[in-house]
């Protein structure tokens, strides 16, 4: 991106979070998004499909779900493997 794309990305996330809101607003209303080409229409959908089957796997009590101190730990030792730490992700 440009310097001058950074620039306004950098004072836009120090906007008071109401003026966040009026500019999100404005900019949707004025723009809209190219359409999603076949390709990414297809991983839409496979996403989908994962999160549908993750989530029925959940419901049916197929997979052991685990605490967040537990989830943060397996994390912290993933990243440790790998001689780093979350905060230099």
């Amino acid at each position: 991106m440009t310097a001058a794309v950074e620039r306004i990305k950098s004072e836009i996330r120090r906007l008071p979070q109401d003026e966040l809101d009026d500019l999100l607003r404005d900019i949707q209303s004025e723009y809209v998004l190219p359409a999603m080409d076949e390709d990414e229409r297809s991983v839409e959908a496979a996403w989908d499909e994962e999160i549908n089957h993750r989530a029925q796997e959940v419901m049916d009590g197929t997979v052991e779900l685990i605490s967040e101190e537990d989830f943060e730990r397996h994390v912290d030792a993933l990243f440790a493997r790998h001689g780093m730490t979350r905060s230099q992700a």
